[in-house]
């Protein structure tokens, strides 16, 4: 169990560090779209589509490092207080809402993507890059985040059956 956790929390936060440095090319290509936009007056025709699949890696693939990270929006204000060992009971019981949910989302991205491929969709812009390979990173990025759910609620499976008494 150990063996799991410890893998799934360094892949996740390998990937999470190694697609936060995509966020200079998407700089860098944001402004260099501007300066030719509104200096040289020859906007490209191919920087935004780009831009919206760094970001689309960004975001999915990110999602994995965020859990781990306890980085996702949660609403904590019945929460803040609990010990730990109640907190981890709680968490154990709402997973199944998490489960559920990274599970459609595997499966519905999955089958998204495989019509893209089969299709060779592009993007319904003037460039028309390859639409399908941001449509594979649904079910990778939602893949990544599923593994990582399960560490936390391996991690919080530990905390219940912990025979060590909670200080407060």
């Amino acid at each position: 169990m150990q063996f799991f956790i410890c893998t799934v929390d360094k892949m996740n936060e390998w990937i999470g560090k190694a697609v936060s440095f995509l966020l200079i090319p998407l700089v860098l290509i944001t402004a260099f779209e501007v300066v030719m936009r509104y200096i040289v007056k020859r906007p490209t025709i191919w920087s935004w589509d780009l831009n919206i699949q760094i970001f689309a890696a960004i975001v999915m693939l990110g999602g994995g490092y965020t859990l781990l990270q306890k980085g996702h929006v949660v609403i904590d204000v019945l929460v803040i207080n609990m010990k730990p060992r109640k907190r981890a009971i709680l968490d154990l019981i709402t997973s199944s809402f998490f489960f559920l949910g990274i599970t459609v989302l595997i499966l519905g991205g999955w089958d998204l993507a495989w019509m893209s491929i089969k299709a060779r969709e592009t993007m319904p812009t003037i460039w028309a890059p390859p639409y399908y390979t941001m449509k594979i990173l649904v079910p990778v990025g939602a893949l990544l985040v599923f593994f990582q759910g399960i560490s936390e609620f391996l991690k919080n499976l530990i905390i219940v059956i912990s025979k060590k008494e909670e200080k407060e």
